[in-house]
């Protein structure tokens, strides 16, 4: 079978209607998986697990015993998400022989619906990262052209996604990773609004502001994998119809410096849901520009708070990356006694001036959008100009910052590298702005 044909609803009811088994599904995926190698998406594959865990769900199923929302469905789950008696390495050599004793979470809500785990994906190291480059066991190459990143630091389950291995995986998102390498793939990829997943077992470093994430080819797909791990049922099945809905446009997001193709299909994703019949209008988010460097203080020092933990337990540090080193660095500097009033006191304050900006601007519509990076993938290995760099997490930072969902669907493309659009909604409007997601796809140019 074709894995890539289906997608994770169609995929588990057709293992629950028997046309085909939990063992050709994994089969399939696990032949991808190996297939493409090159393209390391997984610092961990699970055969033998998943290849049993198939079997004893086929014959559950004979036996008239088993039903669930994924039965059967392959899905892949990022490094830094505990899975009892597979290691969990954060992609990082400190802990490469790290096996956790019990699942996180949101792996235990998997696991009741039938869910398979094929493997832990490949990220930046401890997350630090937007290009799946700093990892102790090598760059992920984007499916879409083996030349450029997958985007980071979910860049792993986001390019297994893309290249068909499973249909579903896990990110986390802290400050865009989860929705800019969905934009990088192709994908959709959806941050949950801040507190709506249960986070424990995960390995994180900024708890006010990381969140599990999905990534996923449809907004279909999302929407299930997100009631799974949330735990809720109240949602209403996308139907696409926007008519009548108000989209707010900050006159901040357009003054950006986005590439010309960026550009070009932000303005058709506008007027694709002008002639769906949604309302489209102007507002503003005064703050936007204070998002990003508000983001790194308060990160890096959540994160060096963080990190003292896992020194504690795990002290060889020289077996960190540069990149960790160097987030380290800046977070000892802006928690430092002389720094503390005058950077971190700061951006906590600017923090609530941003959150406030954004509810405003919701207030008068019903979800904001915006592209979610201002460039392509960009090449691997390459010198990245720091200004657009700045420029693509500008429009993601700020919204991890406020709590918000948001989605990134993909909308176009640009020499051959997809392009994503990113719809930021209100507090646990999950729902809402995925039903946009699903209308933007549905009309895609």
């Amino acid at each position: 079978m074709n894995i890539d044909n289906y997608t994770a609803a169609a995929l588990s009811a057709a293992i629950n209607n028997g046309e085909v088994t939990a063992v050709d599904a994994v089969t399939a995926s696990l032949k991808l998986i190996h297939n493409n190698a090159s393209l390391n998406n997984f610092i961990t594959v699970c055969d033998i697990y998943a290849l049993r865990e198939a079997e004893r769900i086929d014959s559950e199923i004979k036996s008239g015993k088993r039903f669930g929302k994924l039965l059967g469905v392959p899905i892949a789950v990022k490094d830094n998400i505990c899975t009892k008696g597979v290691k969990t390495t954060c992609a990082s050599k400190l802990l490469e022989d790290l096996v956790p004793d019990s699942d996180a979470e949101v792996v235990s809500r998997l696991k009741s619906e039938g869910a398979i785990i094929i493997g832990k994906t490949n990220m930046d190291e401890f997350a630090f990262g937007s290009a799946n480059e700093y990892s102790a066991y090598g760059a992920v190459h984007n499916a879409r052209d083996k030349s450029r990143v997958p985007g980071g630091s979910s860049g792993g389950s986001a390019n297994a996604v893309a290249a068909g291995q499973v249909p579903l995986a896990l990110g986390t998102d802290t400050g865009g990773s989860v929705r800019q390498p969905a934009a990088f793939c192709g994908v959709v990829g959806l941050k949950p609004t801040y507190g709506a997943i249960e986070r424990r077992g995960v390995v994180g470093l900024c708890p006010s502001m990381e969140q599990v994430g999905t990534l996923s080819k449809t907004c279909d797909d999302a929407l299930l994998l997100f009631s799974v791990l949330s735990g809720r049922d109240d949602f209403s099945a996308l139907d696409g119809n926007v008519r009548g809905k108000t989209i707010g446009v900050a006159k901040e997001f357009l003054s950006s410096e986005c590439t010309d193709g960026v550009r070009k299909a932000f303005e058709q994703a506008i007027q694709a849901l002008k002639s769906m019949g949604a309302n489209v209008i102007e507002v503003s988010v005064p703050s936007f520009f204070a998002g990003l460097p508000t983001y790194h203080v308060l990160s890096s020092a959540e994160a060096v708070n963080s990190f003292r933990k896992v020194i504690k337990a795990y002290p060889h540090t020289e077996l960190l990356g540069a990149e960790v080193r160097r987030r380290m660095l800046t977070g000892a500097v802006v928690t430092d006694g002389s720094n503390y009033d005058e950077l971190y006191l700061k951006a906590a304050k600017v923090r609530t001036v941003i959150t406030a900006d954004y509810d405003s601007a919701l207030k008068a519509c019903d979800a904001l959008l915006c592209p979610t990076t201002a460039t392509t993938a960009t090449p691997l290995g390459g010198i990245i100009d720091p200004h657009k760099s700045h420029m693509c997490d500008s429009y993601l930072a700020p919204v991890s910052l406020a709590g918000l969902p948001a989605v990134s669907v993909p909308f176009g493309s640009e020499d051959g590298l997809p392009i994503g659009v990113q719809v930021i909604g209100k507090r646990n409007a999950e729902n809402e702005i995925l039903n946009i997601g699903k209308a933007l796809m549905n009309n895609a140019v």
